[in-house]
């Protein structure tokens, strides 16, 4: 079910150029994939939300 908050979601995925079935698609596959990379090498068992933490690398700036 479509919210408000899910509207801003995808909005924000879309400024990458995305049409909207394309930021849905794709948001789900990245989902999908970070479950199935924890269940698989064992951070969470199948079925649990396993604790998630994401980290950047600083984007170099030219000088």
């Amino acid at each position: 079910m479509r919210t408000e908050k899910s509207d801003e979601d995808l909005k924000l995925i879309r400024e990458t150029g995305m049409s909207q079935s394309e930021a849905t698609r794709w948001a789900l596959k990245v989902a999908a994939n970070l479950l199935r990379f924890a269940w698989e090498d064992g951070y969470a068992d199948r079925g649990e939300m396993p604790d998630m933490r994401v980290q950047y690398r600083a984007k170099e700036v030219s000088r």
